[in-house]
């Protein structure tokens, strides 16, 4: 009762968009949101390993469309984690003493995982549990990237539902997604750039916590005002037929 208690609380954060889930398929985007935090200085120290500031744009959209989408094809809500916080103040896929310089900063950030653990928590033992952290990346507009830290963030009895041909990212290729890497190819080397952040890494299959964690860097063609519904639909669309198993 208590962690149900202080999820409710959560949902009335203005910096964190938290919907609680009836299904194991956890949606994160930590990097797409614009607001300032009060009383919390900017991000400066250069210095921090991995130190970015930058927007994805749309991340945030496309996550909330996805659980929209979701929902309407299984009657069933998913996870849902989003920042709107601006990144510049504080970065959620970075461990808490590199993701921001203040204690406001920090409290923002405990707030964003404790909604993060009690979603995998709730979700890592149900059959066809899945984190699916969202990004967008200006590498490549047409392309997203899979990032999984080189499968390791995947049980290796989940690769075929998941990122071979007959699984999730075979069939939004099958929808006109493109992936890098292919998934006739799903077990070639990623993207040193977009290979799986610190939340894929956290939370995933090699960690302690252990859910299948798969991490999307998303190319503008796909996240565009005019696409992001669209590309909201195919990925919805393929989590109900290859992950979730009832």
């Amino acid at each position: 009762m208590l962690q149900l208690a202080a999820l409710l609380l959560l949902n009335d954060d203005p910096l964190i968009v938290i919907q609680k889930g009836e299904l194991p398929i956890v949606i994160s985007a930590p990097h797409g949101g614009r607001l300032s935090i009060p009383d919390c200085p900017l991000r400066t120290n250069k210095s921090l390993p991995q130190f970015v500031t930058v927007l994805d744009t749309n991340s945030d959209k496309l996550a909330e469309e996805t659980a929209k989408e979701l929902e309407k094809l299984t009657g069933k809500k998913p996870w849902l984690i989003v920042a709107k916080f601006s990144r510049k103040y504080v970065d959620a896929n970075r461990p808490l003493e590199h993701g921001t310089e203040s204690d406001s900063g920090k409290a923002v950030h405990r707030r964003y995982h404790d909604a993060l653990r009690q979603a995998v928590d709730a979700s890592r033992s149900e059959p066809g549990a899945l984190l699916l952290d969202f990004h967008s990346q200006g590498n490549t507009k047409d392309l997203i990237f899979r990032g999984t830290a080189n499968l390791r963030s995947l049980k290796r009895d989940s690769l075929r539902d998941l990122i071979e041909p007959t699984g999730f990212l075979g069939e939004l290729e099958r929808a006109g997604l493109k992936f890098q890497p292919k998934a006739e190819n799903a077990e070639e080397k990623e993207h040193p750039s977009f290979d799986g952040g610190w939340i894929t890494r956290t939370y995933g299959a090699s960690s302690e916590r252990g859910i299948n964690a798969l991490q999307i860097e998303v190319g503008a063609d796909y996240r565009s005002k005019a696409t992001v519904t669209d590309t909201a639909q195919k990925i919805a669309q393929a989590l109900k037929n290859r992950v979730l198993k009832n």
